[in-house]
């Protein structure tokens, strides 16, 4: 099928054409060109079931002659002569000649570097309204050609429409087609002459249309010379928007899809007859297929979810594609919707189901609800729950609900537990955790575990511990050990020293302690202090009367005892002198302690007196001679020898 095809290319102003001498011309704009229908000499009773890649557009690369003048082509099109015999424009094709800077007519003009100079030569430039602006001088009229050519990729049966046009000043434009296998396919003739001696009235079209053969197709700018003095140049302006078009640009109807259900793994429907079938899968897989003579096709997939969609086009032979027919998939039984693992760290439940289907989760006695979209359900807002605990999920749709998928929570990230403080006095170490959880206590070298029981844990029998020892705990379950926390011993308790007995007779007051603490003694308003060592301490005081109160504290780690008190008690009790006693005397007289009662013995009789200015005296009766007078003390319950 051929089509008209109108193309504008604005008016230009040119100068004149001297022989064998190139005068520069300006040009401004290109005039107006239309395409005439031409008759093509193409075989189009090639079939079009074959399949395509192409849309109907324009496959030519670089449509309007653009140079890479650094590069030295033109990228997408090639360079070749022929030499043969006038009016004959096929035969042998001296390809990929090079395109080199031409110095002659400026830096803008590039020269085909052709094998032999002598028989003409071949410029070019870029022109306005991109087109091409070409310089030909042929030594012999029509024994050469030059060729602009492209190789393009086609598709074997598929139809193509090739317009090309110019303004000529006595050079012949025409068209060659060749497939894959170097035969002919198409041809249009070489353009009339033009005589003229300006562009005004050069107006070229040129168009073919063609079947492609092959994968790949050589489509040919050709150009002659025209009548002219042999030798003289000649000049084209080749208007750019060259283009190879497929002749089909109407794409076909969307196909119709039978209903997929979610055991098919067929997907049938109807369409235009001999066009290829895509089916893109929920997946992004892409499975394909053809329509067959009637428009009918069948095509095996893997078993589709519910609730998923599937997109089906239809690409005829000129690559024109439908827009997509898209079907989701209907489930025969409503399925389980699928629910992702749940950790305790998780506030949320997805998973997939049925697009548009509402998911009910259960958890005890709660229930939460979400819905699909696009075959992807979100439920927030949910408690974190313990490891171990039981999710079930189902979907409801058009009043079908399905059985129950569940998950069990797993333990998610261990945070570490919490350790209360730890004093000297302690032997057990408390915190909170994970229930279920082990909890493993280091001091040192040493470990100590403990299970954590609605939240919380003891670990017993811990060796009490000096301040500033670091314990460290951390808990595992499942699997999952967290990182550590810890804590640092601070002194406990400091109870109060002991105190010995402190008599009449000490100078010292002694007593035990805690190692390394400071023992406070004080004695009215008088304090002395010392150190306990080896769980001892001793300060050293004057001596005190019976009942002075005597109080000590100790103090560690700036911790502070309560008192402890004692009072001090009579020492050893002296004997009492007694003076000489004579038969004459009736008074036992000595000396004592001040306040003692003196108990003055003869025989079974017995005599007191007290103590006053540190003497005694008791009345007796008259003793014979030889008899045993003893004297004894007694000061504060102490009573002497």
């Amino acid at each position: 099928m051929t089509k008209s095809k109108k193309q504008t290319i604005k008016k230009l102003a040119i100068g004149a054409l001297v022989a064998n001498t190139f005068i520069s011309t300006t040009i401004t704009s290109l005039p107006e060109i239309s395409f005439a229908k031409e008759t093509s000499t193409s075989n189009t009773n090639i079939s079009k079931n074959l399949k395509s890649n192409l849309k109907a557009s324009n496959i030519i690369e670089n449509p309007n002659f653009k140079i890479d003048a650094e590069a030295l082509t033109m990228p997408g099109w090639k360079f070749g002569i022929r030499d043969i015999p006038r009016l004959q424009t096929t035969g042998p094709l001296q390809k990929d000649l090079p395109l080199v800077k031409s110095g002659v007519l400026g830096t803008l003009w590039y020269a085909v570097d052709v094998p032999d100079s002598s028989n003409g030569t071949f410029m070019m430039r870029e022109g306005v309204d991109n087109s091409l602006e070409l310089s030909m001088q042929a030594a012999i009229e029509d024994n050469r050609y030059y060729i602009i050519y492209q190789n393009i990729k086609t598709v074997p049966g598929e139809q193509y429409v090739f317009n090309c046009s110019g303004l000529s000043q006595y050079i012949r434009l025409g068209i060659n087609v060749f497939d894959s296998t170097e035969t002919l396919i198409s041809s249009t003739p070489l353009s009339e002459d033009f005589t003229v001696s300006g562009f005004k009235d050069g107006v070229i079209n040129s168009s073919n249309t063609f079947t492609a053969q092959s994968n790949e197709t050589r489509v040919e700018i050709v150009l002659g010379a025209g009548k002219f003095t042999a030798g003289g140049i000649r000049r084209m302006f080749l208007s750019g928007g060259v283009s190879v078009t497929p002749t089909d640009t109407t794409a076909p109807d969307a196909p119709n899809v039978t209903t997929v259900y979610d055991t098919d793994t067929t997907i049938k429907g109807t369409g235009e007859a001999n066009c290829d079938v895509k089916v893109t899968l929920p997946s992004g897989e892409v499975v394909t297929g053809r329509t067959d003579g009637s428009g009918n096709f069948s095509i095996t997939i893997p078993a589709q979810t519910a609730g998923r969609e599937i997109k089906v086009t239809l690409t005829d032979g000129a690559g024109n594609e439908s827009n997509p027919t898209t079907v989701i998939v209907q489930a025969t039984a409503l399925a389980k919707p699928t629910i992702a693992g749940v950790t305790t760290d998780d506030t949320t439940v997805t998973g997939t189901g049925i697009t548009g289907a509402t998911v009910t989760a259960t958890i005890g006695s709660n229930t939460y609800q979400g819905t699909v979209v696009d075959g992807s359900y979100i439920i927030s807002d949910i408690p974190k729950q313990p490891a171990g605990t039981v999710i079930y999920v189902k979907q409801s749709k058009d009043g079908k609900t399905s059985e129950s998928a569940s998950t069990t929570v797993t333990q998610g990230e261990l945070a570490p537990p919490t350790i209360n403080g730890v004093t000297t006095n302690d032997t057990q170490i408390y915190g909170t955790g994970i229930s279920g959880a082990t909890v493993t206590a280091t001091i040192g070298s040493e470990t100590y575990q403990g299970t954590v029981m609605y939240g919380s844990y003891i670990i017993s029998d811990i060796p009490k511990q000096p301040a500033g020892t670091v314990i460290y705990v951390k808990q595992s379950k499942d699997g999952k050990t967290s990182g550590s926390v810890n804590t640092i011993v601070t002194q406990g308790t400091v109870y109060p020293p002991t105190i010995n007995t402190v008599t009449t007779d000490d100078t010292t007051v002694k007593g035990t302690g805690v190692n390394g603490a400071t023992v406070t003694v004080k004695i009215g308003s008088t304090e002395y202090t010392a150190t306990v060592t080896g769980g001892e301490y001793s300060v050293t005081i004057p001596k005190q009367a019976v009942g002075t109160e005597i109080t000590a504290k100790q103090a560690l780690n700036g911790v502070t005892s309560m008192d402890a008190t004692t009072r001090v008690i009579q020492g050893t009790v002296a004997a009492p002198t007694i003076d000489a006693v004579t038969t004459d005397d009736t008074t036992v007289k000595g000396t004592g302690i001040n306040g003692a009662t003196v108990t003055v013995k003869i025989g079974s009789d017995e005599y007191t007196a007290t103590v006053a200015n540190n003497a005694y005296s008791v009345t007796i009766p008259k003793q014979a001679v030889g008899t045993e007078i003893t004297a004894k003390q007694a000061l504060n319950g102490v009573t002497s020898m």
